[in-house]
């Protein structure tokens, strides 16, 4: 059944009556913002006729917000939580209650698959990029392993992205400040075109102390980080370009070993310097010649690699985590009539594989606990059909079938315990109805899978150490990880259903209201859980005490099966000069079995932004409001929150037409809220007064 989905949905499509046909490409569309991007989800439609929710940050946005970190950028994204604490080095995410291994992360099109329990998820500077965009739902139809919750999407600046087609070169340059870390900021970017060339370069520099929380405790969390990016791209020929890019990011701080919540300097988790490095190197080269009218080819190769450095301060123990990721991915995308329908099938295919390294000094082995040495590959295939056209069975208005398909052959390897290998299949089908051109409903189901990280797999060594309960410190004992090779894939399946509203002229006759909402339900079998059997032998307690103790065992297994379901919600309205976008998200999430919590959960969580753009002046004046729900939804009462609400303020000026000068001020957290959120193991930080001011001019 699952490959017949493919013919199934062109068949459906072949009785459509003859209703009149709008030829609309991405080159009609006016508002580019209305355009999905094709790194995502390799469509090429109205973002509103999209069958499922996304959301999207522009050059716009990001120059209004000024993020600083992950949290920054990502924060107000429905169904998506950044969780870690404010500890930039310690940020991870969890997107509709499921975590940072089931969502697949995006640099210029190349993975992202670098994960640690303590240390963040993605290394790079929010001022080097012009774009992001987040599909939430089932996603392993084109992206695999690790897509069940969706996908992210980062895009780095180029020159084509700075420069309009009349302009040769030009520059950016900025500075700033936030009061919250004492932090100090300053980026440059030079970039140019000519010919047939284009190419940029961007630096950007943070320096940080430690944080002031709401509460009045300060976190220790001193920081520096260097980002460059370094991009050039050519017009090879007639429909032939090539982009070749070079992002790096090196930070280095002062914290405890954990980074993540209010986590501070003790004998278990000792203070360490902590160097990040960060290199993404990709080649991007687009074929779509004119004299062949079916060639429509982008093809993908990058190589990425992440390390982690912590020298103990209190001792020479040195600790290292390394994960370097090759790929290559190539994507054709045909186009086509099919009877009274515009038809586009991309097939594509992708190999990635990824190689980790662990060491620490103070082991036996050298091997670092819980990071061994060992390698994955994966080699995939798939297949992805969108139909547009007239609906059938007589029916008004028009229809949008997305239905795709993907096959991945996995396999990892160790020298600990041998290989394993395995195979899946995603299946999705997404389905827009439009009676009329403002309303529409949704649906789509789909298939995913993640398959055992290298870690889940192999982990080996200390998990931690402890002070003998009889004999007390300096005798410590330790919980060891045990391998489990026979870890089986997680599998999800999830349903989806949702309604677009668009409208213009609801209260006014020059306003514009767009809103869009989703049901989800997905059910997860063979969830992979990390096991910690901590139990000490009884041999701890009888002389001679210490032979043999230990504080048990860590391994992961397959705990059962899960229920995640959640409602999301966006809205955007404009009325002249007046923006309002509002997002809403609810998660809820439970064991098949018990029916007690399980999940990524968070609460109920309301987002506000609204501005005022004074065209005369050049100002832009906004201000946000999240506000979320007391958090019970747990089996653990450490876990529940309380409701919080937390306002802030922010402007940006153009102080002389045509001056290329922008001044930006905000203010976070404005009334100084003493809130906590889940997951983030720690108050969040203060009132925070930001201050940036660019130059930018073109030539």
């Amino acid at each position: 059944m699952k490959y017949l989905l493919l013919g199934s949905a062109a068949a459906f499509c072949l009785p459509g009556l003859a209703l009149a046909q709008t030829d609309t490409t991405i080159d009609d569309i006016d508002d580019i913002d209305d355009i999905i991007i094709v790194e995502a989800t390799k469509t090429k439609i109205d973002a509103f006729d999209y069958p499922g929710l996304l959301s999207s940050l522009d050059m716009e946005t990001l120059d209004l917000l000024r993020p600083a970190d992950l949290d920054d950028l990502l924060r107000d994204i429905p169904g998506l939580d950044i969780a870690g604490g404010p500890r930039r080095t310690g940020q991870t995410l969890a997107l509709r209650g499921q975590g940072r291994e089931n969502t697949t992360l995006l640099l210029d099109g190349s993975r992202q698959n670098f994960t640690s329990a303590h240390d963040g998820v993605l290394f790079v500077d929010p001022a080097l990029l012009v774009g992001v965009e987040t599909v939430r739902g089932s996603s392993s139809a084109l992206y695999g392993s690790g897509a069940s919750g969706g996908v992210i999407a980062f895009q780095t600046a180029s020159a084509q992205d700075l420069l309009d087609a009349n302009d040769t070169w030009g520059f950016n340059l900025g500075a700033g400040l936030s009061s919250v870390s004492e932090e100090v900021r300053t980026s440059a970017s030079l970039y140019g075109q000519t010919g047939r060339f284009d190419g940029l370069v961007s630096v950007s520099q943070r320096s940080s102390s430690d944080i002031r929380l709401a509460s009045g405790d300060d976190l220790p969390a001193e920081d520096e980080l260097f980002s460059s990016l370094i991009k050039v791209g050519a017009d090879l020929g007639d429909g032939l370009r090539g982009e070749l890019s070079w992002q790096r990011y090196e930070g280095e701080a002062t914290e405890p070993n954990n980074g993540q919540g209010l986590a501070v300097a003790d004998p278990l988790n000792l203070l360490v310097d902590k160097d990040i490095t960060s290199d993404n190197l990709a080649l991007t080269v687009n074929l779509t010649p004119p004299s062949v009218s079916w060639l429509d080819l982008d093809v993908t190769v990058y190589r990425n690699t992440s390390t982690v450095d912590e020298a103990e301060r209190s001792s020479d123990r040195f600790l290292s985590r390394e994960l370097e990721t090759i790929g290559v991915r190539a994507d054709q995308r045909f186009e086509f009539d099919l009877g009274a329908y515009d038809a586009a099938l991309t097939v594509g295919g992708e190999y990635y594989e990824d190689t980790q390294t662990g060491l620490d000094t103070a082991a036996t082995d050298g091997i670092r606990g819980g990071a061994p040495n060992a390698s994955s590959q994966y080699t995939a295939g798939y297949t992805q059909l969108e139909l547009t056209g007239p609906a059938p069975f007589s029916l008004p208005g028009r229809i949008t079938l997305v239905p795709g398909v993907r096959y991945d052959d996995f396999e990892t390897s160790s020298d600990l315990a041998g290989d394993t290998s395995d195979s899946a299949t995603s299946t999705r089908f997404a389905a827009t109805y439009a009676p009329v051109e403002s309303f529409n409903i949704f649906a789509s189901w789909g298939e995913a899978f993640r398959a055992p990280s290298i870690n889940e797999l192999y982990m080996d060594g200390t998990h931690f150490s402890l002070p003998h309960p009889i004999l007390g410190a300096p005798v410590f004992i330790t919980n060891e990880f045990i391998a489990n090779p026979d870890l089986l894939p997680e599998e999800t399946e999830t349903w989806e259903l949702g309604v677009s509203v668009r409208r213009n002229g609801l209260f006014t006759s020059a306003d514009q209201l767009e809103w869009r909402t989703a049901y989800f339900e997905t059910d997860a079998t063979n969830l992979i859980d990390l096991t910690v059997a901590f139990a000490f032998n009884p041999t701890c307690f009888a002389p001679p005490f210490f032979t043999p103790c230990s504080a048990g065992t860590s391994f992961s297994r397959n705990v059962g099966n899960a229920e995640l379901s959640g409602i999301e919600s966006q809205l955007r309205y404009e009325h002249g000069p007046f923006s309002l976008d509002a997002s809403y998200s609810h998660i809820d999430g439970e064991d098949s079995e018990s029916g007690d919590p399980l999940g990524s959960l968070s609460p109920d969580r309301l987002f506000l932004d609204a501005r005022w753009t004074l065209d005369a002046q050049r100002l832009v004046l906004g201000g946000r409001m999240e506000w979320a729900a007391e958090f019970d939804n747990t089996t653990s009462p450490d876990a529940e929150r309380d409701a919080y609400a937390v306002f802030g303020a922010y402007a940006r000026w153009q102080p002389l037409e045509q001056s290329g000068l922008t001044i930006n001020v905000g203010v976070d957290n404005l009334f100084d809220e003493d809130y906590e959120r889940v997951f983030a193991g720690v108050t969040e930080p203060g009132t925070n007064a930001r201050l940036d001011v660019r130059w930018s001019r073109n030539f």
